[in-house]
């Protein structure tokens, strides 16, 4: 951005912001500044218009003191309303400026204040789902040791069952003969 030494109608309509989060909107300040910078234009004209019109007074006068102190009243005159308006001009896109600046800074301000907020929303979400999580793997990793426990029983009692009917077995079925012998064909002849 110029100094504020060189603010002109055409550095008011050539100036650029940067862009922050939130900041005001450009075609806004656009507008703004060609309006301004419009303003400047016709305080210049007047200004132009003012010294034209001292110059040809200058022209035309001769001796006269008289119509020498009027010129110079009227020169004095026109320059403090040429530097009046020059100043209120660059006080006014001063303070346009300024408040931009600390409308961005505050919008910034607000959104970093919203991204802060929605880390630690996030980051209390994350932690509760793996509590949630920790809490399930543990009940689930009990449940799993209480069924191998009752896998490990059932197959103890059924060793013991099994046991038991070949013991049963073994009681209710006599005791086997040998099986008779038989001779084989080429010896029965």
């Amino acid at each position: 951005m110029p100094p504020m030494e060189e603010l002109s109608p055409r550095t008011l309509r050539e100036v650029e912001f940067r862009e922050k989060l939130r900041g005001y909107h450009p075609d806004d300040v656009d507008e703004f500044l060609d309006r301004v910078a419009a303003g400047v234009e016709q305080l210049q004209e007047r200004l132009k218009d003012a010294n034209e019109r001292l110059a040809r007074a200058e022209s035309r006068v001769g001796s006269n003191d008289e119509t020498d102190d009027t010129l110079r009243k009227t020169l004095v005159l026109a320059q403090r309303t040429a530097d009046l308006a020059i100043s209120e001009a660059k006080e006014e896109a001063a303070a346009i400026v300024f408040a931009a600046r600390a409308d961005a800074e505050a919008a910034l301000a607000a959104a970093q204040e919203q991204v802060r907020a929605l880390e630690e929303d996030s980051l209390t979400q994350i932690r509760e789902e793996i509590s949630g999580l920790e809490a399930s793997r543990d009940q689930l990793g009990g449940q799993l040791d209480a069924l191998g426990r009752w896998l490990e029983e059932e197959r103890s009692r059924l060793r013991v069952a099994l046991e038991q009917a070949v013991a049963h077995v073994d009681e209710l079925i006599p005791v086997v003969q040998p099986a008779p012998s038989y001779s084989s064909p080429s010896q029965a002849g």
